[in-house]
Order: structure tokens, then C-alpha cells, then sequence
């Protein structure tokens, strides 16, 4: 069996984790599924060429961040990430209400709620905060260290698996939701019956408390 042959199969049974990584990240830059997935498939291949299975660690573990990294340089390089001035400072506003009012009334403003304490109309309030919702997952992706000089930090990681495993059971829920079946906050939110702002902190949490975990 040729080297390249070899390759070819390494890749081939991959395939799987390129969709999962370019699905996911396909609703946070807001892209076509089929273009973030071919990018993807440049950060796979580095994995095949560059994975030493004698270190005892899944290929996945290595694969994912080269994947996810190959897809965000491109995005970054192209200059794909655009959110108007406008946006950015509505949803600083709306961000400030909601949270004065969370404070006051110790639960989070409905949709109407925010348009009629911001002068906002109802569909500009859904939109931004949609947006900010974006913003915020491109920025948890950016602390996600991806494998470039050192490649060993990553390989060293724990199995995520494990570690979402022992957070809180609704922690669990929404980290299962959201990078297990790939669904947005909204969607989340709507399966466990609560805001999207509260997908949003719990997640914030959830990844605090992974970080800790897996630091440990």
C-alpha cells in the first residue's frame, strides 16, 4: 500500500469531521456549508501528512483546531467578517438594557420589552441581537488556540467528551445542543424552553468551566 494511497483512505474516512467543523462554523460566519467545507479540507490534509499516532492521541483531537484554524485564516484573509457600525453599536445598546433590566427585575426582557425601552422596532431588536450572538461565537473561536508553531499544546488536550460530561445537567444540555448537533442558540433555546440569552451565559459559563477542567 503506496503512501499516498494511504492518504487518500486517512482523508476519505475523515470526511465527517470537516462537515461537523465547517457546519458549525458555517452559521457563525454566516457562509455556504459546501465553500467553508473545501477550505476545511486543506486543514485536514495538513493533519493526515502531519499525525504521529505513536503519541497515544485520537487523530480527531489533532485534526479538529488544524480544520477549524484552516477555515478561520481564510475568513480572516479575506476579510469575510463584516458587521456594520450601525449593528455593532445596537447591539452595544441593547446588550446595556438587557442587563439593567436583568439587574431590576432579576429575569432576562422579552423581544418587545427591549424595542420599547431601546425605541428599537421588535425585528431590528431580533437582528441585532442575532448578530452580537455571531460576534461573540467568532470571538470564542479566536481563543481557541489552533496548531500552527506549536502543534503540541493541542495534542495534549483532553478528550471534550469527557470534560462535558461532568458539568451541570443543563450545562450539558446546551454544550450537546450547540457543538454536538450543531444547533444555533436560538435553536437551543427553543428546545429547552428558555432565552437565547440564557443559551448565551450558560454556554459562557460552560466553557469557563471547561477551560478549568481541562487546564486541570
Amino acid at each position: 500500500m503506496t503512501y499516498k494511497y494511504e492518504m487518500e483512505q486517512m482523508v476519505a474516512k475523515h470526511q465527517g469531521l470537516v462537515r461537523s467543523v465547517a457546519l458549525r462554523l458555517s452559521s457563525v460566519y454566516g457562509e455556504e456549508l459546501d465553500d467553508l467545507m473545501q477550505i476545511g479540507y486543506i486543514g485536514l490534509i495538513k493533519a493526515v501528512k502531519g499525525f504521529d499516532e505513536t503519541r497515544g492521541y485520537k487523530f480527531s483531537t489533532y485534526a479538529v483546531p488544524l480544520i477549524a484554524g484552516e477555515i478561520k485564516m481564510y475568513m480572516r484573509d479575506h476579510n469575510r467578517i463584516k458587521v456594520s457600525r450601525s449593528v455593532k453599536k445596537d447591539a452595544a445598546y441593547v446588550r446595556k438594557v438587557q442587563n439593567e433590566y436583568q439587574l431590576e427585575k432579576g429575569r432576562t426582557p422579552r423581544i418587545s420589552e427591549i424595542a420599547a425601552m431601546t425605541d428599537l422596532d421588535e425585528e431590528r431588536v431580533r437582528y441585532v441581537m442575532q448578530a452580537d450572538d455571531a460576534m461573540k461565537n467568532i470571538e470564542e473561536y479566536e481563543k481557541i488556540d489552533v496548531m500552527t508553531n506549536d502543534e503540541e499544546k493541542n495534542i495534549m488536550r483532553m478528550d471534550l467528551q469527557k470534560v462535558i460530561e461532568q458539568l451541570d445537567p443543563m450545562e450539558k444540555k446546551v454544550m450537546m445542543l450547540r457543538y454536538y448537533r450543531d444547533m444555533t442558540q436560538t435553536a437551543a433555546a427553543k428546545i429547552l424552553n428558555i432565552s437565547q440569552v440564557q443559551v448565551y451565559r450558560i454556554e459562557q459559563k460552560a466553557l469557563k468551566n471547561m477551560a478549568e477542567l481541562l487546564d486541570s
